[in-house]
């Protein structure tokens, strides 16, 4: 009976990835079998089966339901390599729900459970989580050296599941670091091993790395061959994750040929798929599931823990039962005696009381009130200032403007005199054009109120596509810009915003620099956040500025050709970073150039979890 469950187990565990009804059938007959024979092992592993069958479906609240029995059964049991192999599950399923902590705190339980035992492939199995972890959090080299590390053992071992599993995970870490060549060597030696195993899941897997690969390489054949046909097996085992990343890398590779329509259905099966997977409310159920898994185990370990001191205190409580009644008869009088003696009292403290409680309020309200009211004297106070300076600076292009139309209709001025007016006019006209931008945009969040329309941000295109209005304007000046972006940067923010923050910071930057400066826009993935600096080698700040604008004040100022600003533009960057749940703040040393930070969320991320 006992080799007829684990026999049932292992085809249960070789149909995981192929065929789900297969899957379910042989683990609930091992279950039902070993229940009957009392085979506690072979319970705990079909149990297991199951929790990994229903999360190849998507059925996240029965997967943790089953990993749940598995490890009950386990650890009464007392089977170390059981109760390794389900916190192994545990812990990716907080990878996907990006608790990394936790995941991070279960591995390091089971990396010790396996030092203790000496098995080596285990160990593997728990640096290629480490490095999985790791590369989610950005942290690439750390993820190479793990991932490597867990590669090697498997190829000792000479164990070729595993090595194909690892190839995959070392093939993912080198597309991140932008090693497309080592990648797609990893990437390809495993994808001939699932081929020729016919393991469709692998395959699946596999085809969709590779296509991403070959999306940056900008193989854009290549990339939709893997792409489609990574989708279509996915489809075939109804695989939701890699569903799902299949219509996100061929939405990515249709965008990138200039083929929105194909690109839109796409995203639109991506995130038809993505809401299905994860969605708040799914989430939340999720992870209170889980959330009341450690309660029950913690509560059920303090009860046991209770019962033994309630043991001895119970013989305790005997011996001391006279004293205890002697002790209550003396508190019953002395209470009766205090009692009448505070009762007064008591009437008078509840007054006293009373009064208090509403002199407090009256007092908290009076604060409150002072507070709004000096707030809104300081709000007006910087509108008023805000749209004093916008009148005057708005009038002075104008007038010159007027003058010179007056001079040529008069015919008084030679070409060369028009030639230089026209050169200054053309400077105020981009400062009056560049403030009335930024004034509309301030107008519309003072009046509307605030609307953010958040959207999947490629910054690696926006960027230059900013840059390059202002080609011109800094060739003019001298001024020399660069570009240096990680690869792959997506935001989660409103396009429009961040394209207004991002001219603002180039548009200032220019302003300040001399002649010889040199402006570079930096882009990296800091955690959850993509932050974006715009840094000059200009004339820098002094600390009145900067403390200026850390008030959000508005103040002008000139650059290093006299041009003009307001300060509305950095009042604006302030605003907009937050409104899309990011941060600004400037860096700036008089005489040595200025560094303009802001963040925006980076894009939420998905990957499918590993038997």
């Amino acid at each position: 009976m006992y080799k007829t469950v684990d026999s049932l187990d292992r085809l249960a565990r070789a149909y995981y990835g192929i065929n789900a009804d297969s899957a379910f059938l042989c683990g609930r007959r091992a279950l039902e079998l070993a229940e009957k024979a009392g085979y506690r092992k072979g319970e705990a592993e079909s149990w297991r089966m199951l929790g990994n069958t229903y999360e190849m479906v998507g059925d996240y609240l029965n997967m943790l339901t089953c990993y749940q029995h598995s490890l009950d059964i386990a650890e009464q049991i007392d089977n170390t390599t059981l109760i390794a192999k389900v916190k192994v599950n545990f812990a990716l399923f907080y990878k996907q729900q990006e608790e990394y902590d936790k995941a991070h705190q279960l591995i390091e339980q089971v990396q010790r459970l396996y030092q203790r035992s000496g098995d080596s492939v285990q160990e593997a199995y728990v640096a290629n989580n480490l490095a999985d972890i790791a590369l989610r959090q950005g942290q690439y080299d750390q993820a190479l050296q793990y991932a490597q590390r867990a590669l090697q053992v498997a190829r000792r071992m000479m164990d070729a599941p595993t090595i194909a599993t690892f190839n995959n995970d070392v093939g993912r870490i080198l597309t991140a670091k932008g090693d497309y060549t080592g990648a797609l060597s990893h990437l390809l030696e495993s994808l001939a091993y699932y081929q020729g195993r016919k393991e469709r899941l692998g395959t699946t897997a596999t085809k969709s790395l590779v296509s991403q690969v070959y999306l940056q390489l900008k193989n854009y054949p290549r990339a939709l061959q893997y792409a489609n046909e990574a989708l279509q097996e996915a489809r075939a085992i109804r695989r939701k994750p890699e569903i799902q990343e299949s219509a996100r890398v061929l939405a990515h590779i249709y965008e990138a040929k200039g083929d929105y329509r194909n690109a839109l259905h796409f995203f639109k099966l991506y995130k038809d798929y993505s809401d299905s997977l994860f969605n708040d409310q799914s989430r939340k159920e999720i992870l209170s599931r889980a959330a009341q898994y450690d309660y029950e185990k913690q509560a059920m370990r303090l009860r046991e823990a209770q019962a033994m001191k309630d043991a001895g205190y119970e013989r305790e409580l005997r011996k001391a039962a006279l004293q205890i009644a002697v002790t209550v008869g003396a508190l019953i009088v002395l209470s009766l005696i205090a009692f009448i003696l505070m009762r007064s009292r008591a009437v008078n403290r509840r007054m006293n009381q009373l009064l208090r409680e509403k002199n407090e309020k009256i007092e908290e309200q009076k604060e409150a009130l002072e507070q709004q009211a000096v707030q809104l004297l300081l709000n007006n106070q910087q509108k008023d200032k805000l749209f004093s300076i916008v009148a005057h600076d708005l009038r002075g292009p104008l007038n010159s403007l007027k003058g010179l139309m007056d001079f040529l209709k008069e015919k008084k001025l030679s070409e060369q005199e028009i030639g230089a007016m026209m050169n200054e006019l053309r400077r105020n006209v981009d400062y009056s054009s560049e403030l009335v931008g930024n004034l509309l945009y301030w107008a519309s969040s003072q009046l509307n109120g605030m609307v953010v329309k958040p959207v999947l941000l490629e910054l690696n295109e926006v960027v230059p596509e900013v840059l390059a209005l202002f080609a011109h304007q800094a060739r003019e000046k001298g001024v020399l810009l660069r570009m240096e972006m990680a690869p792959l940067l997506v935001g989660f923010a409103d396009k429009d915003m961040v394209q207004l923050v991002i001219r603002n910071l180039v548009s200032n930057a220019i302003k300040f620099c001399r002649s010889g400066g040199i402006v570079t826009v930096n882009g990296c993935r800091k955690a959850a956040e993509i932050e974006l600096v715009v840094a000059d080698t200009g004339v820098g700040m002094r600390e009145d500025a900067l403390e200026k604008i850390r008030r959000r004040e508005s103040f002008t100022s000139y650059g290093t050709a006299k041009e003009k600003g307001t300060g509305l533009g950095i009042l604006l960057c302030h605003d907009f970073a937050e409104a899309n749940k990011g941060r600004f703040f400037v860096e700036s040393e008089w005489g040595r150039g200025s560094h303009c930070y802001f963040t925006i969320p980076a894009a939420p991320s998905s990957s499918s979890m590993s038997v």
